[in-house]
């Protein structure tokens, strides 16, 4: 008679990982903090608020390149965070205009339009894919106005091409009255001549000009 031999298998436990150690340990690590954190914001409800949006702070600069941030902030028209980018009278020369960053001019050049007691409303739109337009300057009188900002070196002067793309959607496509060009610099004699084939003609603002503006002369819409 044969012998019959079962085989016994040894069912082996799965080790447990060091993970499933610490996993208890980090749970009531978090709860206590969890628990500590309400206590607080109960508490003093003011720092835990501030406490918060440092944090949020921190991270959005830490997640925004630093020349985007540095755009971002230029643009902002908060009193209370943005000082004024118009010089103060007698230091609005050409010179001071030049030191500007085209963002900065666009928005000295709202500024300045909103100075105007004829002005209702001027703001510095400008951005990417802007169309043209840098500020948008409301009349009292109802009219709208159209800037475009050319913050360029002396020698660089705007050129036919800019008065045509601005003639082309001042109008049909910002719905504007009129529109003016404004620059650091000059204009060729074939953007002159352009603009003084055009039905309604641009305002056309050149550096000098844009000097006796600011010193107390007349706006483009005048």
């Amino acid at each position: 008679m044969a012998a019959t031999h079962s085989t016994v298998r040894r069912t082996r436990r799965p080790a447990r990982s060091r993970r499933q150690y610490r996993l208890p340990r980090l749970g009531w690590w978090w709860g206590g903090v969890t628990l500590i954190g309400m206590g607080v914001a109960k508490t003093w409800p003011a720092l835990t608020i501030a406490a918060v949006a440092l944090t949020g702070i921190i991270l959005i600069l830490r997640a925004v390149r630093p020349r985007r941030l540095t755009r971002i902030l230029e643009r902002i028209s908060i009193p209370t965070l943005y000082r004024p980018a118009l010089p103060a009278r007698g230091r609005r020369t050409l010179d001071a205009f030049h030191r500007m960053t085209p963002a900065r001019f666009e928005q000295a050049i709202a500024e300045l339009a909103q100075n105007d007691p004829d002005v209702l409303q001027a703001i510095a739109v400008g951005q990417a894919n802007d169309r043209g337009m840098d500020v948008h300057v409301h009349l009292t009188d109802g009219r709208r106005i159209l800037i475009q900002c050319k913050h360029h070196e002396p020698s660089n002067n705007v050129g036919s091409p800019v008065v045509q793309t601005i003639n082309g959607v001042y109008r049909d496509i910002h719905h504007c009255h009129e529109a003016a060009i404004v620059t650091t610099a000059g204009f060729t004699r074939a953007a002159i001549e352009t603009n003084t084939m055009l039905p309604r003609p641009i305002r056309l603002i050149n550096g000098d000009a844009l000097v006796q503006w600011a010193n107390g002369g007349l706006p483009p819409w005048r």
